[in-house]
Formats: structure tokens, C-alpha cells, sequence
């Protein structure tokens, strides 16, 4: 169970500098194309492609698993603390199957999304060529799916805790 964690945090770890390392190379594109429009006149071809299709989600999906990890995303607590305890524990494992159940469908229909993308060979016209952007569809269901491995860790660690397991 130690490596399972282990080789979790790694992952978490790995999908935030990857998500760190695409806003930063978003940053740099854009700024290259905003000094070579205004003083050259010749702004870089495809960086709103390029921003689009392969940045943003680097910067989104390798990212989220840490996101729903760290408590960022939105929860029910403050509402749930105010009922009484059984309702609470009723609660908090109504959530967890519910986020369960959204990550996983999240995670298989993000699969058939990039495999029907895989499937077309699908692509993007960048100053008359072709770029191939299926590879990139398949950052949805890896970082769905690393969400709902989250998830799975905060049931085992509620199935197992007699106190409150933040929700």
C-alpha cells in the first residue's frame, strides 16, 4: 500500500511541474509573439494553435488530480458540519461515491473521446500544415483518472477512520 501511495505522489507531483512547465512555456510563446507583432511586424505563426490545443490543456488536465488533492476544488463542508454526526457520515460517503461515480464515467468518456480522436487522425491546419492534436485527448481521461485514483485513497482512508475524513 506504501508504494501504491508512493507512486501516487509521484504522479501528483510529475503532473504539476508538467502543468508548471506548459503555463511557463505559455507565457514565453506569448510574450515572443506579442514583441514580434508589434516590432517586427511578424508575429509567430500558430501560437494561438499552439496555445490552444497543447498548452492549455497541459497546463489543466496533468494538474488535477494535485487540484482535487490539496482541497482546492470546491466541497460541502461548511454545510455538512452543521447536521448532526450521522448525517455528516451519511454525507461525506454519499459524496465520495457520487465523486466517484462522475470520475469514473468522466474518465471512460474522456477515453472513447481521445481513442475516436486516435481513431480520425485528428488535426490542426498551423501555417499550412497539419498538426496532429489526438495525443493531447488523451491528457482528459489520464487526469480524470488520476483524480478518481484520489478519490478511491479518500474512500479507503473513510472506510478506515472513526473521525472526520474532510470531504
Amino acid at each position: 500500500m506504501k508504494t501504491i501511495i508512493k507512486v501516487n505522489d509521484f504522479f501528483r507531483t510529475f503532473g504539476v511541474y508538467i502543468s508548471g512547465l506548459a503555463i511557463f512555456a505559455m507565457m514565453w510563446i506569448i510574450v515572443i509573439d506579442v514583441l514580434m507583432r508589434n516590432i517586427f511586424n511578424k508575429p509567430l505563426v500558430g501560437t494561438y494553435e499552439i496555445v490552444q490545443y497543447y498548452l492549455m490543456p497541459l497546463a489543466i488536465f496533468p494538474a488535477l488530480a494535485f487540484a482535487y488533492w490539496s482541497g482546492v476544488l470546491p466541497r460541502l463542508s461548511e454545510l455538512i458540519s452543521k447536521l448532526p454526526e450521522g448525517v455528516q457520515r451519511f454525507h461525506r460517503w454519499l459524496i465520495l461515491l457520487v465523486e466517484l461515480l462522475v470520475f469514473t464515467l468522466m474518465t471512460y468518456y474522456g477515453f472513447l473521446f481521445a481513442l475516436s480522436g486516435l481513431q480520425e487522425s485528428m488535426a490542426i491546419p498551423v501555417g499550412g500544415k497539419l498538426l496532429l492534436v489526438w495525443p493531447v485527448y488523451f491528457l482528459v481521461p489520464i487526469g480524470f483518472f488520476f483524480v478518481l485514483v484520489e478519490v478511491i485513497f479518500r474512500l479507503m482512508k473513510q472506510s478506515s477512520a472513526k473521525g472526520e475524513v474532510n470531504v
